[in-house]
């Protein structure tokens, strides 16, 4: 199926490590027709392949330094010397500017996160990569991969969380959105305990907040928490009663 062109506009940037200009595309999303959206905020579209996460990481083709608009601007010498030496000394010059797969996307966000890395960015910064990038694997129907990157994203936001850099860096991110977010993640990866205390937790800032809705998402998901960790131990118990007689 051939996709919207419209959608896609270009946009031009100078790398903030090499100086070079170059053009990549960015995606008009109020083009797009929303389809659903999961628990953790991944978003689907009818136009699955105009997704903007495809097209939020940036790629310099020339040096290979790759980042988001979250990313600081500003690179010390030291930072830029250890992005030549990691990155662009063994950098073949690619084309990331144009229409994305998800290959292309899954290859420049872990660009990203190593760039991150690299630049000790904040750790809300490197929670997010780490988050899309597991989205970009759900997309594709890798499972594993999936697991992998929300395992990674959710103790980024934890230590984003108790250093408060979100607060700055972020500015979707709300403490009681970070809260229920990291209890999803904590769901999803099957940290049944701790999901139920970072959802009770955001449940609590319900007379200190006006997102009810999320406050009602929290709620629901203690619920589903709960009974999937009710299912986890007696199936752990019948696997061990099995195993012993």
């Amino acid at each position: 199926m051939a996709i919207n062109l419209d959608a896609l506009f270009d946009r031009k940037w100078t790398c903030h490590a090499c100086e070079t200009t170059f053009v990549s595309q960015r995606v008009r999303s109020n083009q797009l027709q929303l389809l659903k959206r999961d628990s953790d905020f991944c978003t689907h579209y009818k136009e699955q392949r105009l997704n903007p996460i495809l097209y939020t990481v940036t790629v310099c083709p020339s040096c290979g330094y790759s980042f988001t608009d979250q990313f600081s601007n500003y690179l010390p010498p030291h930072v830029k010397k250890r992005i030549q030496d990691n990155i662009t000394s063994k950098w073949t010059p690619k084309e990331f500017g144009g229409i994305r797969g998800y290959e292309e996307a899954i290859a420049s966000y872990k660009l990203a996160i190593y760039t991150a890395i690299l630049k000790e960015e904040a750790y809300c910064v490197k929670a997010g990569l780490y988050l899309r990038l597991a989205w970009l694997y759900r997309f594709v129907d890798k499972p594993e991969e999936e697991q992998r990157f929300l395992q990674l994203s959710v103790g980024e936001y934890e230590k984003s969380f108790t250093h408060s850099d979100f607060v700055n860096k972020d500015k979707d991110m709300s403490e009681t959105r970070m809260l229920y977010l990291i209890g999803e993640l904590m769901r999803r990866i099957e940290q049944y305990d701790k999901a139920i205390l970072y959802f009770s937790k955001t449940v609590e800032m319900k007379n200190r907040t006006i997102e009810s809705g999320i406050i009602n998402m929290a709620r629901d998901q203690w619920s589903v928490a709960r009974e999937e960790y009710k299912a986890k131990k007696a199936a752990s118990l019948e696997m061990n009663e099995a195993q012993s007689s």
